[in-house]
């Protein structure tokens, strides 16, 4: 096999690192924009949380930041991410798989500002590494979804890999593929034989549904949970900076539409906020003077409801009882902490 590539890895796995060490049918290449990439950094997350069906499908994530060695290190101190990460300071795997920049020639010598993310599936199980799916970002949040994600391996390895080539019509780049319903093909579902007279009832969208109240909870009389729309982004963004919270104003705006930014309203006043991504709670936080009131933990409480699974959160050392109270399970990662509830 073509090596393509050797650079130092500072996560799981050999140091160095090339296509030919990696132990997998498939490896996904998550090509960052850089370190302070607050949307990389939850798609990270997100992609740890689910790793485990990554590892099923024969398929090795690669985290690649385009930084030196020290910063890489710093990426995987705070996140002990299960799959290797890459120091690529010089773009060699950016270049090589086309992830895109904007605005010319500066935005090629600042990534910050011009370098836009990517992610690769990529075949290895022939002599040299074939590229079946590509998403390349046209903005900082432009990212496929994980069931994204797991449905092109899934296509990637329906193809035999002596037959198939890159000319092969399941083998092209694939970009935007929407998300399916499920992680994967579900074994034995008597609906395909059976299912015909009762069909199953997927849930609600999000956006759609209204937003319960945990039973269990002493909420303030006139303290009422909502989700939040376009309209709240700016009220929200101003609860979350008051608390001095590392969260991007794209993430919020990114989460209202979908039905992932709930609020805690009092007449028209927002006195609390909290943004839920893909069950990782990316903040929460409540008005300094409502505080100690029992609105923090109704809005975490409302999201694990919603949600109906798996939820994740990180946060600073000072806030770790809090997240201890409500029942998630907390493991230190780096200088923050790692909180995780299941159902």
């Amino acid at each position: 096999m073509d090596r393509g590539f050797v650079l130092p890895n500072v996560g799981p796995g050999p140091d160095p690192l090339s296509f030919w060490e990696l132990d997998a049918a498939f490896a996904v290449l998550l090509l960052h924009r850089d370190f302070y990439c607050s949307e990389c950094r939850q798609q990270v997350r997100r992609v740890k949380k689910r790793y485990d069906e990554f590892e099923a499908r024969d398929a090795e994530v690669v985290s690649v930041l385009p930084e030196g060695h020290e910063t890489a290190t710093e990426w995987q101190k705070q996140y002990h991410l299960p799959f290797p990460v890459l120091a690529d300071p010089d773009t060699e795997l950016g270049d090589r798989f086309d992830q895109p920049t904007r605005f010319g020639l500066l935005g090629k010598l600042h990534d910050v500002i011009g370098r836009m993310p990517a992610a690769v599936v990529l075949d290895l199980r022939g002599d040299e590494p074939v590229e079946t799916y590509a998403h390349r970002g046209d903005s900082r949040s432009d990212r496929p979804r994980i069931d994204e994600l797991l449905d092109a391996l899934d296509r990637a390895a329906a193809v035999d890999p002596d037959e198939g080539s890159a000319s092969d019509a399941d083998s092209v780049d694939i970009d935007r593929v929407p998300p399916t319903a499920s992680a994967g093909p579900i074994e034995g579902d008597a609906g395909d034989s059976e299912g015909a007279d009762s069909p199953r009832q997927d849930p609600e969208p999000k956006p759609q549904r209204p937003l319960e109240a945990p039973d269990g909870v002493d909420l303030p009389e006139s303290v009422d949970l909502r989700r939040g729309d376009n309209d709240d982004v700016v009220a929200a963004m101003r609860v979350l900076q008051g608390a001095l919270l590392d969260i991007d104003g794209s993430t919020v705006r990114d989460a209202a539409p979908d039905g992932e930014l709930l609020l805690a309203e009092e007449g028209d006043w927002i006195v609390g906020a909290l943004v839920l991504r893909d069950g990782h709670i990316e903040g929460v936080a409540v008005r300094r003077e409502r505080r100690g009131q029992g609105i923090g933990s109704a809005l975490v409480e409302a999201a694990v409801l919603d949600e109906g699974s798996t939820v994740t959160a990180d946060f600073r050392a000072g806030v770790r009882g809090f997240w201890k109270d409500l029942g998630f399970e907390v493991e230190q990662e780096g200088s923050r902490f790692w909180g995780i509830r299941t159902p």
